[in-house]
Order: C-alpha cells, then sequence, then structure tokens
C-alpha cells in the first residue's frame, strides 16, 4: 500500500477520533460510533474524492468526522426502535400474504 492510501485512512480515523469530542454517550457507544465514523471513511473516500474534487485526505477526513455522527443518528434510531411492535407488524403483514 502507498503513502498516500495510508494517510488517506489515517485521515479517516482522525476525523473520525476528532468528532469523539461531540458526542454523547457511553463509552462503548462512542467507540463504536467513531468505528463505524472510520468504516464509512475507508469506504466512501474513493467515491467521495472522485465526485467531489478534493484531495482524498481532507475527504477521508471529513467522511471520518460526519461518518461518526450519522452513525451516531442511526444508533439512536435503533435505540428509541419499539422492536417488539416492529416484528409483530412484520409477522401481521406475512401473515396476510400467505392468506391467514
Amino acid at each position: 500500500m502507498d503513502l498516500d492510501a495510508w494517510i488517506t485512512k489515517l485521515a479517516g480515523l482522525a476525523g473520525a477520533a476528532a468528532s469523539l469530542a461531540f458526542m454523547k454517550g457511553t463509552l462503548t457507544e462512542r467507540v463504536a460510533m467513531a468505528l463505524g465514523g472510520a468504516v464509512v471513511s475507508l469506504y466512501a473516500t474513493p467515491w467521495m474524492t472522485q465526485v467531489s474534487g478534493l484531495p482524498a485526505g481532507l475527504c477521508g477526513f471529513l467522511l471520518g468526522l460526519f461518518g461518526m455522527a450519522i452513525c451516531a443518528k442511526v444508533w439512536e434510531l435503533i435505540a428509541a426502535t419499539p422492536t417488539a411492535e416492529v416484528w409483530r407488524h412484520a409477522f401481521d403483514v406475512i401473515r396476510k400474504r400467505l392468506g391467514g
């Protein structure tokens, strides 16, 4: 792996780490969100660089920073979802489609 690829990956990690200061939650939740931001950065940086024309390091950092915020909102959505009601509704839909 060349130096530019390493710099891009480290920039994503740095962005995710920088956003830790702005996130609330337990240490486990914050670390999970930071890892999520780093993963978003890892996979989306090449595409974002091509689309935006920004340098890969900057895109990696920004995606790490904001990717963690996206992960935080997804985490909040999961925590607020009434899973029992969702499963009950899913089973009702399946039962109706099967004619029962």
